[in-house]
């Protein structure tokens, strides 16, 4: 009965969740400007190339200086991505998805130390901890003690009871802080993408291109 209680509070604050990232969606959505520019691309062309080519490391020159750190957040991204999964598995499924959670666990062990080394890294370093504000820490932080009790899951259900209880708190949180970026970033790179492609900005255009543009004018 009391795992039914946390599967229900969870699923519920998981809709909440949901609910309240589109509503803000919705609303910066509903606030844009007008695009008054003249039409020179393909606005798909321009989505699809921000979320493939675009999203590679040798076209983000943040990310080509500092592959490390880029590793390093890719893979603690991915961890926490999956651990929110295995949440929701746990919720909509009568029976405990115990052996994923098994096969999981080395996944959510090596993402919970990159956790860390993010953590560590913008405590340690004077330009990061210049930037930062007590959200960028509760985000984290709050990632990595999902992560660690995703970890911890398999142990039986005194831990998945933990775990839903724990993921209940994080979903009423997601919307109200730095965590909603998990909705606002694919969000504003779809935005980005589509304005660049109807400006022909995206996908840039190779040199046979622009060589047989100028023969075509």
């Amino acid at each position: 009965m009391e795992m039914m209680l946390l599967r229900v509070l969870c699923g519920l604050s998981a809709i909440w969740a949901i609910g309240s990232l589109l509503v803000q969606l919705y609303r910066a959505r509903a606030g844009q400007r007008a695009d008054f520019s003249v039409r020179r691309g393909d606005s798909f062309r321009g989505i699809l190339h921000i979320f493939t080519r675009g999203m590679m490391p040798t076209h983000k020159e943040s990310a080509h200086h500092h592959m490390f750190e880029f590793s390093v957040g890719l893979g603690f991204h991915v961890g926490a991505i999956v651990a929110l999964a295995a949440v929701l598995l746990l919720v909509l499924l009568p029976r405990p998805p115990t052996g994923a959670l098994h096969v999981l666990r080395p996944l959510f062990q090596i993402t919970f130390l990159l956790g860390l080394v993010l953590l560590a890294r913008r405590v340690w370093s004077t330009l990061l901890r210049s930037l930062s504000t007590p959200d960028d820490y509760l985000a984290i932080g709050a990632s990595c003690g999902l992560l660690l009790l995703a970890m911890l899951a398999p142990a039986g259900d005194f831990a998945r009871g933990a775990l839903l209880l724990y993921a209940t708190v994080l979903f009423i949180y997601v919307p109200l802080g730095k965590l909603r970026h998990m909705a606002f970033f694919f969000a504003a790179r779809a935005d980005l993408g589509r304005r660049l492609g109807y400006r022909g900005v995206y996908p840039p255009a190779t040199p046979s291109t622009e060589q047989s543009d100028v023969r075509a004018s």
